[in-house]
């Protein structure tokens, strides 16, 4: 399995292609020398540690400014696709009811593993559609978390569902109880090794699952359960960084098992499949994107929250595998499930390479739902010769705070309600919308200012910015040295902040020297591009 997958690997990153397609092409190759039993327990296995790593991630706090509207979202989405399906699955295929309503969980779950895998850049950096879809699959695990305890393990499947809730929903307390009170005290104990916090977490991922199955529930409820567990800031981040390998680890195993457990399909399966393909891919973001932009969001932020719930989730999977186990699930529906589940993470791997395209292809052609201006501004005064501050960031607070003391005028543009709430609060000029639209600029007259400063470290932030139609001068952030000289190349830019070069006190000084000497951004542009080869000769770089 291995061999296959590097090789393939090996090819799809020459061509630059994602590495899911590898794992699952690698899959279909060997998988016809594996029995299809053992394939099934090497799913169960990779999932275990997958759901347990999206437990890890999961900080409800930090979801508190979008949780309404998600779960508005969530719950149309799941509402109107879900009877939809269940429909379907009954009148269409002839399922019983137990089956329709299997085929409606394949239909409304979405894939925490990959959805917001191919969103980690974006979540890191707190971008408002990067919280949405969090919240959503955030929701939508808990659901599906939930169905696999009152299901119980494949011994006991739906034997005695209100015995199977209460131990499952008892030892979710438990590990409630664990993160609150008592997760503190023990990490102390490991005295900032880095190896022992790896052990602390893999022990507690240990005994939930052994919880779980002398409770006979879900080993993935366990898993789940110990990663809310330990999932505290700011540990949960070292744990992350420490399982990093463990985790692709088991990623390669879950996607070289699911390429091989496809199978030739009949005609019925594909049909299946077809419309579960459909529903997933096509009409379950379309519900999300409508229902987001009714609420108020831009139509980039909706739609970017929407295309990532477009794959079928690894939970339904093991819903799936322990159903058909013990014979309970239509052996058609179990193989439509596996080719939809694959077919949609392939898809998903590269509409979101490729979701800015796709975005434009779909706006230029009004493919999208109509939306009200969701453009909301609080200017005082006529904006001219002023600082537009892309951010509000903890950087962006103490520029606008310096900005504030020079007496400089300036307008932030923020895309997250929480924090357009403060500067409302402040009673600073904001506009809240979205900075790869074209309005959002025409709104902060970025023809008349003098000064744009983006605090987001994100390409095509930085290259929208660029590429504006104004004499202001630049100043941009970027994560990569590569950027960094290719940004440099525009003469608008006066200097590209690398986080690990310049802190925000010595950007704000650089901002000072553009405002009272005409000649220092030229001097600022040669000491940028000096502490780049300096930075690059180091041992940080």
């Amino acid at each position: 399995m291995f061999v296959a997958s590097s090789a393939i690997l090996l090819v799809m990153d020459y061509f630059d292609h994602p590495a899911i397609p590898a794992y699952i092409l690698a899959g279909v190759l060997v998988g016809r020398f594996f029995p299809q039993q053992e394939m099934l327990s090497f799913v169960q296995i990779g999932l275990s540690f997958l759901v347990f790593i999206f437990g890890v991630k999961m900080d409800p706090e930090r979801l508190t400014s979008v949780a309404r509207e998600s779960q508005i979202a969530g719950a149309v989405q799941i509402a109107v696709i879900g009877g939809f399906s269940l429909a379907l699955g009954h009148y269409l295929f002839g399922f019983n009811l137990l089956n329709s309503i299997l085929f409606m969980l394949a239909a409304v779950l979405s894939s925490t593993l990959v959805g917001l895998d191919l969103l980690d850049r974006e979540i890191h950096i707190n971008l408002t559609h990067g919280r949405l879809a969090e919240s959503i699959h955030l929701t939508q695990d808990v659901i599906a978390v939930l169905i696999l305890i009152a299901l119980g393990s494949t011994e006991t499947m739906l034997t005695n569902i209100p015995q199977n809730l209460y131990y499952g929903l008892s030892m979710i307390l438990g590990a409630v109880v664990f993160r609150q009170y008592l997760f503190d005290q023990l990490t102390r104990l490991t005295e900032g090794s880095r190896e022992l916090m790896m052990l602390f977490s893999i022990s507690i991922l240990s005994g939930f699952i052994g919880i779980a199955q002398y409770l006979d529930i879900s080993i993935a409820a366990g898993s789940f359960a110990a990663g809310f567990a330990v999932s505290k800031y700011p540990y949960n981040i070292e744990i992350l960084d420490t399982t990093g390998s463990l985790k692709d680890f088991f990623s390669a195993i879950f996607f070289v098992s699911l390429g091989a457990l496809i199978t030739f399909p009949n005609s019925r399966i594909l049909l299946i499949s077809a419309l579960l393909l459909a529903i997933t891919s096509v009409f379950k973001p379309y519900m999300v994107i409508t229902s987001l932009i009714m609420q108020g969001h831009n139509k980039r932020t909706s739609y970017l929250t929407g295309m990532s719930i477009d794959q079928v989730s690894e939970l339904s999977l093991i819903i799936a595998i322990q159903t058909h186990l013990v014979g309970i699930m239509d052996d058609a529906l179990f193989q439509a499930i596996i080719l939809t589940a694959t077919t949609s993470m392939l898809i998903s791997s590269y509409t979101q390479r490729h979701k800015e395209d796709i975005y434009s292809f779909m706006s230029r052609h009004d493919l999208l739902p109509d939306a009200e201006d969701t453009i909301r501004t609080h200017v005082d005064g006529a904006l001219e010769k002023h600082v537009i501050l892309v951010g509000y960031d903890t950087q962006g607070k103490r520029l606008a705070d310096k900005l504030k003391e020079e007496e400089q005028q300036f307008v932030v543009l923020e895309n997250d309600p929480e924090k357009v709430e403060e500067l409302h609060d402040r009673g600073d000029n904001y506009i809240f919308s979205d900075i790869m639209e074209d309005e959002t600029w025409k709104k902060a007259r970025a023809d008349k200012a003098k000064l744009i400063i983006s605090t987001i470290p994100l390409r095509k932030a930085s290259e929208k910015i660029v590429g504006l139609e104004t004499d202001a001068d630049r100043i941009l952030r970027s994560e990569s040295v590569e950027e960094t000289k290719e940004l440099l190349k525009s003469l608008n830019v006066v200097y590209v902040n690398i986080p690990d070069m310049t802190g925000a006190e010595l950007l704000a000084d650089h901002i000072e020297g553009i405002m009272e000497n005409r000649n220092y951004k030229e001097e600022l542009r040669r000491k940028n591009m000096l502490e780049l080869r300096r930075y690059l000769q180091s041992d940080e770089g």
